[in-house]
């Protein structure tokens, strides 16, 4: 993964204990589909861990975001709006030969938060 499409997620399992539960970190490096090596934002540790134990963050309307899954993969967006009753995004595309283009309906797991 290329050091400018870092992004930021948190860690939901409790199996690491309570230092690092719902604690957010920074993936460093992707290592294959399913497991990451983050770098945790308050304490620097570093962890590798399945894609299961992390989940995406959703920032604050206005606040930029890379999108994770789908045909816009890769590229920057801005977050939009929310849609909290369907779990999805609104995103204005910012990168790439759709630039410019805005994607309702996005799930927020398709999203994550710009490191």
């Amino acid at each position: 993964m290329e050091t400018d499409q870092e992004i930021v997620v948190k860690i939901i399992t409790k199996k690491l204990g309570e230092k690092y539960h719902k604690k957010k970190a920074i993936v460093k490096e992707v290592i294959d589909k399913y497991t990451a090596v983050v770098r945790m934002i308050d304490s620097g540790d570093k962890l590798k861990l399945d894609q299961t134990h992390l989940e995406t963050v959703i920032p604050a309307p206005g606040k930029k975001v890379l999108v994770l899954n789908g045909g816009y993969r890769g590229n920057e967006a801005t977050l939009e709006g929310i849609n909290e009753k369907t779990f999805s995004a609104t995103i204005l595309i910012e990168t790439g030969p759709l630039q410019g283009r805005r994607v309702e309906s996005v799930a927020y797991e398709d999203i994550s938060k710009r490191a």
